[in-house]
């Protein structure tokens, strides 16, 4: 059965990206906790993909802007600043970011899988880091996107990488040779004490995996972001470039080999060749281009 955008919305709606990465009860500092963990932790190459500085005074559009946290440096950085989400809690939690912070931005609810509520040419920049490919209809988004860009304009959007360690090694090859051992019921939990797994995602990868067939689409999506992930695509270089083919100036990196799921590695590789790696054979694919 093919997935809805009822369902994308539901789950997103109920697991807003980055949420939590906090448990701080202070609001400000619940929000300022968020953004060190993403900047300075895993993906601390954000900032050097985003460029936030380099659009000062332009409109900037974020498709998917979740809890905005890439969107306040937008703002921050000077640039006329407007986030759109499937979801009315990230709307929400955005809102109360920018307002606490006294930052200027807006926020609307829309799906950019239909027309988006914004005029023709209204953008100098479009943003969307991690969100197309969770979309039934990702063409969709982006010729919404070649719309609302003026010509000129550039965007720069992040898709989940086929080319990557961690799809061909992790998901395709380990997870599928290790899948069985969590039939057993007491195998989440001893996987979790043994690795620090989140023994609630395991025990929910158990419970799908006893109950049904699972097709290829589905496991991929169920090892993105989640067992209840109801929908991720992955996309080598051909898959992007056709995506895009409206565009001009068409480039594309690969960023993030993820040690988290990997102790061992981080334990014997040096932080120099873990980013090697993950320019290289990262998990996310960063394409960038141009309204021509």
């Amino acid at each position: 059965m093919a997935t809805k955008i009822a369902d994308v919305q539901d789950f997103w709606n109920a697991n807003p990206c980055q949420a939590g990465l906090s448990s701080q009860e202070n609001r400000r500092r619940y929000f300022e906790e968020i953004s060190v963990k993403r900047f300075q932790g895993r993906e601390w190459h954000v900032p050097l993909i985003a460029d936030f500085s380099s659009f000062r005074g332009k409109d900037v559009l974020e498709i998917g802007c979740g809890i905005a946290t890439d969107g306040l440096e937008f703002a921050r950085q000077g640039a006329r600043y407007v986030g759109v989400d499937l979801t009315p809690v990230a709307i929400e939690l955005a809102t109360e970011r920018f307002a606490l912070l006294g930052i200027q931005g807006r926020f609307q609810l829309a799906n950019a899988e239909e027309r988006l509520p914004f005029p023709d040419a209204s953008f100098d920049h479009v943003y969307s880091f991690g969100v197309i490919h969770h979309s039934p209809a990702p063409h969709r988004i982006v010729a919404e996107m070649h719309r609302v860009l003026r010509v000129g304009g550039t965007f720069t959007v992040m898709l989940y990488n086929r080319s990557s360690v961690n799809y061909y090694v992790e998901i395709m090859f380990l997870r599928k040779l290790f899948r069985w051992c969590l039939l057993p019921k007491f195998m989440p939990r001893f996987i979790a004490a043994i690795t620090g797994f989140d023994r609630s995602k395991l025990e929910a990868h158990r419970d799908t995996l006893r109950r049904r067939k699972i097709s290829h689409a589905e496991w991929v999506s169920m090892n993105t972001d989640g067992p209840h992930c109801p929908l991720s695509r992955v996309y080598d270089d051909h898959d992007a470039t056709a995506l895009f083919s409206d565009f001009g100036n068409l480039r594309q990196e690969a960023w993030e080999f993820n040690v988290d799921h990997w102790p061992f590695v981080r334990k014997i590789i040096p932080d120099k060749v873990v980013k090697w790696i993950g320019r290289h054979w990262g998990w996310h694919r960063v394409i960038y281009g141009e309204k021509v």
